[in-house]
């Protein structure tokens, strides 16, 4: 059974919408002010809210304003009733976030019509959402052992040989055997350290002081630190010649680290989905209203607009037609560092045209600003992010 709550002053109209929405089934809860209205929804968030705009005190737009300031409050369905549809109020309303309006005296079948379309879709859409997580889910539990225990297995094995080999001879390559061992711990670190960081700011984006807490307070120098991890990227594919940089000197408000992050997931990806000896270039200004631009383009197999859409934590796309490791975690990370700063991330791109990713970070520094601005260590923060050593 759905709850709904009406919010109206005048006591007739309220106890006959209450009559009629009760006699077809739905549990009705009633508020004769805006403030009685909010306390009402903040103890037990109804699935639909009908309110009047004109009220004493607190009237409909501010109910619909406390609302939508709540992340917990704001997607629950809202119908305006009014007593005559003004157009300035209509496009105010909808500016504000309603679903829908209606005019008093509401006829008993558009009453019906409009509350039971806003509750289908936003049935629907818990249905999206629950399947997203359903695939998510699925996703973590196919691909992530599987990056785990990969990497692990060669440092195993490796073990395995240098315990039972004979002592008192020598073991066989022993370069060759570290650089597996290395090559698989420094696998093993990447995908831990990426997921616990997901996870971090999964449960910080419901938490502002945590944010506060994850976020850094001074300025780094951005440049160096993006030409250090894509030289060290490009270097790791065997594409040194393929990397175009276009850095200007700019200083962001960010944590080193999370910057580094940002960097290396775009970069990282731009080499793993396109082919050798195609270019991948990365570009780092400022612009006029003073955000950093980072953007990273490659010449790669692109993706539709329909994957782009759903770029996602877990997610990676033709997973059977490309061989590549990894768990999809890189593009939806990427978007979570952007907001924890306020900034945006956006991707466009097109199938066997490559893909362009643009981040946006807003209160960077350049020119005369950037003399106050904190020397980054470069190799600590390559190593905090790639595990070397």
């Amino acid at each position: 059974m759905h709850t709904l709550l009406i919010i109206e002053d005048e006591e007739p109209i309220r106890v006959t919408l209450t009559d009629r929405l009760t006699l077809e089934g739905f549990r009705v809860q009633t508020a004769a002010t805006g403030e009685d209205g909010l306390r009402q929804v903040q103890q037990q968030p109804p699935d639909l809210i009908l309110c009047d705009i004109m009220m004493p005190g607190l009237d409909g737009y501010g109910v619909l304003r406390a609302l939508q300031a709540n992340e917990q409050t704001a997607a629950i369905p809202f119908i305006f009733l009014t007593a005559k549809a003004d157009p300035v109020q209509v496009r105010a309303g909808m500016g504000l976030g309603a679903d829908d309006y209606l005019c008093k005296p509401v006829a008993k079948a558009d009453l019906l019509a409009a509350i039971r379309t806003r509750l289908r879709k936003q049935e629907q859409q818990y249905q999206r959402l629950a399947h997203e997580v359903e695939t998510a889910r699925l996703d973590v539990v196919h691909k992530l052992p599987h990056e785990l225990l990969t990497p692990l297995s060669g440092i195993l094995s490796i073990g395995q040989l240098m315990e039972t080999s004979d002592p008192t001879e020598p073991i066989p390559s022993i370069r060759e055997l570290g650089h597996v061992v290395r090559s698989a711990a420094q696998r093993l670190h990447r995908t831990i350290r990426r997921y616990l960081l997901y996870a971090e700011l999964a449960v910080a984006s419901h938490h502002p002081e945590a944010q506060a807490r994850l976020r850094g307070t001074g300025y780094i120098e951005a440049a160096a630190l993006t030409a250090a991890l894509a030289e060290h990227l490009a270097r790791q594919d065997s594409r040194a010649d393929d990397l175009q940089l276009d850095l200007r000197e700019v200083e962001v408000a960010m944590d080193p680290t999370h910057f580094g992050e940002l960097v290396a997931q775009l970069v990282d990806n731009a080499f793993k989905f396109s082919t050798p000896g195609s270019v991948v270039q990365v570009h780092l200004s400022v612009l006029p209203a003073g955000d950093c631009l980072l953007v990273v383009r490659d010449q790669g197999r692109g993706m539709t607009p329909d994957q782009v859409r759903q770029v996602g934590a877990f997610r990676q796309f033709d997973s059977e037609l490309w061989a590549q490791p990894g768990t999809g975690l890189g593009l939806a990370l990427v978007g979570q560092l952007a907001a924890l700063y306020g900034g945006s991330f956006t991707l466009e791109s097109e199938p066997g045209n490559g893909t362009k990713a643009t981040v946006r970070l807003p209160h960077a520094r350049t020119g005369s600003q950037t003399t106050s601005g904190m020397t980054t260590d470069v190799q600590h923060h390559i190593t905090r992010i790639f595990g070397d050593r």
